[in-house]
């Protein structure tokens, strides 16, 4: 686990055990500041783990009287919404077809998931696909490398 996903368990198990109740970026900070470990975290900090544990549903955001907060979800451990969309990536690259660069793919995996994918995740995504054998890798080399759909009958 990465420091990050480790500090949004953290925060998650804290709501948790508090009881739920309205979630804000204030709230947050407060059960950051109570850590050893996490005792300096920023506000935009906060605000991305809150909006991360959301866009995952174990959080729910609601408002109230212009006051947007966050309250626990219903579901204790739902599933992970990358990996429905990386089966639409895959999906799309089959029946698109064409040269896949790693900025095409993030321009897909934005419509799909609306949030932002950094470059490198991307590549580690078209390289796994590569190595599970569903992309040819093109460009080795040079500045542009990208993807194409393997053909049936193609050897490794």
């Amino acid at each position: 686990m990465t420091d990050t996903s480790i500090r949004r368990e953290y925060l998650l198990a804290a709501i948790r055990r508090s009881g739920g109740g309205p979630v804000t970026t204030g709230r947050a900070l407060h059960i950051y500041a109570k850590s050893r470990e996490w005792a300096t975290t920023g506000r935009n900090t906060a605000r991305r783990d809150l909006r991360d544990l959301a866009r995952r549903a174990y959080l729910v955001p609601a408002e109230d009287n212009g006051a947007r907060f966050y309250r626990l979800g219903s579901d204790p451990s739902p599933r992970h919404p990358a990996g429905s969309v990386r089966k639409f990536v895959l999906e799309a690259i089959q029946t698109e077809g064409g040269e896949w660069t790693t900025g095409r793919v993030r321009r897909m995996w934005h419509q799909l998931l609306g949030t932002h994918v950094l470059r490198m995740s991307v590549r580690r995504y078209l390289a796994a696909l590569h190595r599970d054998g569903h992309l040819e890798r093109h460009g080795d080399g040079t500045p542009r490398r990208y993807y194409t759909l393997r053909q049936e009958g193609a050897t490794a």
